[in-house]
């Protein structure tokens, strides 16, 4: 295998319903989205093949248009060398390659403190008496603290790569 052969990365895209069949996927830069840098593909028969050369490990989105976002969940991908699989679907999800397989574990980490601390939001606001709304923030504070950590944690074991960056940029957790 050469060195531009061993270079290149494969998305394998599916999805669970056929009705998504002659839609476009788009494969967009993270930040400063040019038209010149936006790659696209046709779904055919639930499933949608992105290739390319991977110079450089890199996070990008992988969306719909945009009416498809509410029943699509965009995702984060990072291209780099090796076969990507992707499922998009209400909860999208990615894996196959050494950051994407990290990147999937931190989004469900993510997740599920999003989803732990929405509801501790939603009890709190529900009109509880004083003690047991201070044990709710009390919870929700310990989630979030858990959850800062787990970033720091995780940004210090993914130091140097493209999915340690994404999540210090995003979470500011390293810093």
């Amino acid at each position: 295998m050469s060195c531009s052969e061993s270079r290149t990365y494969v998305i394998n895209g599916t999805f669970e319903d056929e009705k998504y069949d002659g839609e476009y996927v788009f494969l967009v830069p993270l930040d400063g989205v040019m038209p010149r840098v936006i790659d696209s593909v046709q779904v055919k028969e639930k499933s949608f093949v992105f290739t390319g050369k991977a110079d450089s490990a890199q996070v990008k989105i992988i969306r719909m248009r945009h009416l498809l976002r509410l029943d699509i969940q965009e995702l984060l991908v990072v291209v780099e060398p090796g076969d990507i699989w992707v499922r998009l679907d209400t909860v999208s999800a990615a894996g196959g390659t050494p950051q994407n397989e990290k990147l999937q574990s931190w989004k469900e980490v993510k997740m599920q403190a999003d989803q732990t601390m929405n509801l501790l939001k939603r009890m709190n606001q529900a009109g509880m008496d004083q003690q047991t709304a201070a044990r709710i923030m009390e919870q929700w504070e310990k989630v979030q603290a858990d959850f800062k950590q787990f970033n720091r944690e995780f940004i210090d074991q993914n130091q140097g790569t493209a999915v340690g960056r994404f999540v210090n940029d995003m979470t500011g957790a390293g810093q």
